[in-house]
């Protein structure tokens, strides 16, 4: 049997509710490559126009080098044909099986691997419709893995056209386990794409397959865990299945930029020798003042020498000076502490990267996934320098805070956001354990080390002072620090 007096079939493939998938040979070409057909029906002739539209997309899509490449697309009767390059080598549901799961670095690499994929078909303003294991090829020649099926086809072959002119899907494409929430309810959007790669990579994480994964009936978000990978994977992982859209990365694009810090920052813990910082030393700090050399006129000896005899008897006096106040000052805290000892204990402890997940444990650092490696990078470049920093809360923007918030609650919306908001965008609350009550929020944090630190080198890693709307302290909190990297001013 040959279809445009070109392809010759040799094999059914597959026979589904879209249509038929055949093997078969391209006599057009020398080599006479295998190809891949799909035999779609369409009812009308405004169906048919839209399947060539849709078609030529893809001919756009198959010029990058992980899309098959579009041989040809033609109709006989009210048959639509696509004909395909085959891609030789195995879908990902041979290795991603229930019972097996697989480890953090598989995932990570196969995350990179489809969204850099997914990003370009975003670009072209295209929505898969159907990613899951069964779609993603992997080569058998270089292992590269191929996105392939795109549902957009699947969807015109079960559509129709009402009386009106109105076009509507009679079948909604999807796989259960791996479609995102408001796709089965016929809404589609980019964020759509992200929840099914997020299940898949909760596929090959998990024992179960994804249909069998609990949802929480009040949160509706998927109920798994994997102790053994890192805090940033399973942040960045929750933040493209959400069940909101609007709380996922709005494109591939945007998911694959996260996705590289993620990389980054669960390299840096790995490669760490301490138990609760991360190891690498992040950025060097440096100082942005511009120096400038002029030419230096010799002083003569003599001159020197005197001066640096009143230096001496300055520094003898201030010496002094300072030992005393030394003495004073840690006399006093000794009575002070010693006062207080009796009515409380404060434990200051190391905080790990899970913690300040933890910290804000209502979901807010899922909308700045990125927030926490820069944070505990600069963590550990300050503590190589003698200072000590602690996180003491999380606060995340008014527009987020706004999406968060419940109709039950029993204040204002105004009032709510008054106690809590950052308009900056997402924050938190930094103290440093050598000040005086600084983990109490005191104003004494103004006077340490920590805070002289962060004041001249939080800039290198993103964070910048911050003042809640409405506070009476106004500027009279140096502890808020707000995460602005990659935000539009």
């Amino acid at each position: 049997m040959k279809l445009a007096n070109r392809f010759e079939i040799l094999e059914i493939l597959d026979r589904g509710g879209y249509g038929i998938t055949y093997r078969a040979v391209d006599h057009h070409q020398p080599s006479k490559p295998p190809c891949v057909i799909k035999e779609l029906t369409h009812t009308s002739p405004k169906i048919l126009d839209m399947f060539r539209q849709e078609a030529s997309t893809l001919e756009k899509l198959g010029m990058h080098s992980r899309i098959p490449r579009l041989l040809a697309y033609f109709d006989e009767g009210n048959k639509f044909y696509i004909a395909q390059e085959l891609v030789r080598g195995h879908n990902l549901s041979q290795e991603i099986r229930a019972g097996k799961p697989l480890d953090e670095s598989y995932v990570t690499k196969l995350l990179r691997d489809i969204l850099t994929v997914l990003a370009f078909v975003h670009q072209h303003r295209m929505i898969h419709r159907d990613i899951k294991p069964a779609n993603l090829i992997r080569q058998a020649s270089n292992g590269d893995i191929f996105l392939i099926d795109f549902g957009v086809v699947k969807a015109l072959s079960k559509s129709a056209i009402s009386r009106n002119g109105q076009m509507t899907a009679t079948v909604n494409v999807g796989t259960v386990g791996y479609i995102a929430p408001e796709q089965s309810r016929g809404k589609l959007c980019y964020a759509s794409d992200l929840y099914s790669v997020g299940m898949v990579a909760i596929a090959a994480l998990m024992d179960v397959p994804p249909q069998r994964l609990d949802i929480n009936p009040l949160t509706q978000k998927v109920q798994w865990s994997n102790p053994t990978i890192s805090p940033a994977l399973e942040t960045f992982i929750n933040r493209l299945i959400a069940p909101n859209p609007n709380h996922r990365y709005p494109t591939a694009t945007d998911a694959l930029k996260a996705l590289e810090k993620t990389i980054t920052g669960i390299r840096v813990g790995q490669d760490s020798a301490l138990p609760t910082h991360v190891a690498a030393k992040g950025k060097l700090p440096s100082d942005t003042t511009s120096a400038t050399t002029k030419p230096v006129t010799l002083i003569p000896p003599k001159i020197i020498l005197k001066v640096m005899g009143y230096i001496t008897a300055a520094l003898v006096v201030i010496g002094f000076g300072v030992k005393g106040y030394q003495w004073t000052a840690r006399t006093l805290s000794d009575r002070w502490a010693a006062d207080n000892a009796a009515e409380t204990t404060v434990e200051n402890k190391e905080a790990s990267p899970r913690d300040l997940v933890n910290l804000v444990d209502d979901g807010s650092i899922q909308n700045r996934p990125e927030a926490v490696d820069a944070f505990w990078g600069m963590v550990a470049a300050a503590k190589d320098e003698g200072v000590e920093l602690l996180p003491l809360a999380g606060y995340i923007s008014l527009a987020d805070q706004r999406k968060q918030l419940t109709r039950e609650t029993d204040t204002t919306i105004g009032q709510w956001l008054k106690q809590s908001d950052y308009h900056t965008g997402y924050a938190v609350a930094i103290g440093d354990k050598n000040a005086d009550e600084s983990t109490d929020w005191d104003l004494s944090f103004k006077q340490t080390d920590g805070y002289r630190w962060l004041k001249r080198y939080a800039k290198n890693y993103g964070f910048a002072l911050s003042y809640p709307q409405g506070n009476p302290a106004g500027e009279q909190e140096p502890w808020h620090w707000h995460y602005r990297d990659g935000l539009k001013y």
